[in-house]
């Protein structure tokens, strides 16, 4: 079935779900969930050294602050690798974004 054009004047239909859900709801949907860190801590733990090499190098600092927004858990891997959090959001010399995992 085919899409009738909108009239003008007309709003597009809304396509993020999370504008139907209440504040609260959203904030509880954006917060890091420990489950998906493990998931993601496993997952990086099973990849070779230069599959991490390859990632940390493909990242840069502006393609991480995006991936932490999709993906807070993120956030917590770079500085629990890091060991410091200011460390963590300061990449070092010839280190991706991810701080040479």
């Amino acid at each position: 079935m085919a899409r009738e054009p909108m009239m003008r004047g007309e709003e597009a239909p809304t396509t993020n779900p999370l504008s139907l859900m209440p504040a609260e709801a959203r904030q509880a949907l954006m917060r890091p969930s420990e489950e998906i860190r493990a998931v993601l801590m496993a997952r990086l733990a099973n990849m070779s050294p230069e599959e991490l090499r390859m990632l940390d190098n493909a990242i840069s600092p502006d393609v991480a602050r995006v991936l932490i927004r999709l993906l807070p858990e993120l956030q917590q891997i770079v500085e629990q690798v890091a060991g410091n959090p200011r460390e963590a959001a300061q990449p070092r010399e010839g280190m991706g974004a991810l701080g040479g995992m």
